[in-house]
């Protein structure tokens, strides 16, 4: 049930692209190696096991949910750079385009580490402002609506409806979050953030028809486009 050497390294890394590296790799050197497993190990059959090792699964638990949090907060810190470096010359440009492109990596990187787990939803809000701020609104869009269908009550779900909606306009991706929004609002289960959801929903909706409208006026009166 230990987790091999290479996971270890590799979730260490992504917690910390950009600074505090050596530190946090000393940590996890430190850490019992019997509360950290990876995630196949954690889906493994000994899940499942008797009594005697649940507090064990508790702990393999608590040990995911940090790695997780300190991968999420290593991307806010190298997003946070990206934040903070001029772009006043092509050399500065690149050098910030570096740097976000570093958190995209290691966002994709946590997000394949925990895949099939709570904790990938750690990563999830963390990665999403990462693709905005680089304007990959595809997709952004794209893993808004694959999040959605997997966990359609999560709290993620619910507190980037609004997002959703408005970058699904610059994407053309309107339809799609439309269809995901009323998947969620059609769940007879009733959760926290259901009326951000419907609001988010109302609002798409109400711009779908408003852009439609404009096509269907222009559609009838062609000239009215080109007016000077």
């Amino acid at each position: 049930m230990i987790m091999n050497t290479r996971t270890v390294i590799s979730i260490t890394l992504l917690a910390f692209g950009v600074g505090g590296l050596c530190g946090y790799m000393s940590r996890v050197r430190s850490t019992d190696s019997s509360l950290v497993l990876s995630t196949k190990d954690l889906l493994s059959d000994e899940y499942v096991t008797p009594p005697d090792t649940f507090s064990r699964i508790k702990n393999t638990r608590n040990a995911l949910d940090a790695l997780s949090t300190r991968a999420a907060l290593g991307i806010t810190e190298t997003l946070a750079a990206y934040d903070s470096l001029p772009r006043t010359s092509e050399s500065e440009r690149r050098k910030s385009e570096e740097i976000l492109a570093r958190a995209i990596h290691a966002s994709e990187g946590a997000m394949q580490e925990f895949e099939g787990t709570p904790q990938q939803l750690v990563i999830v809000p963390t990665f999403l402002r990462a693709l905005r701020m680089a304007g990959q609104f595809n997709r952004w869009i794209e893993l808004y609506v694959q999040t959605l269908y997997a966990h359609p009550t999560h709290a993620v779900v619910s507190n980037l409806a609004n997002d959703a909606a408005k970058i699904s306009q610059v994407s053309g991706q309107q339809q799609q979050v439309l269809e995901a929004l009323r998947y969620v609002i059609a769940s007879p289960a009733e959760f926290e953030g259901r009326a951000e959801v419907q609001a988010a929903l109302t609002s798409a909706f109400a711009s779908t028809n408003s852009q439609a409208s404009v096509q269907s006026s222009q559609t009838d009166h062609p000239f009215n486009c080109l007016q000077l």
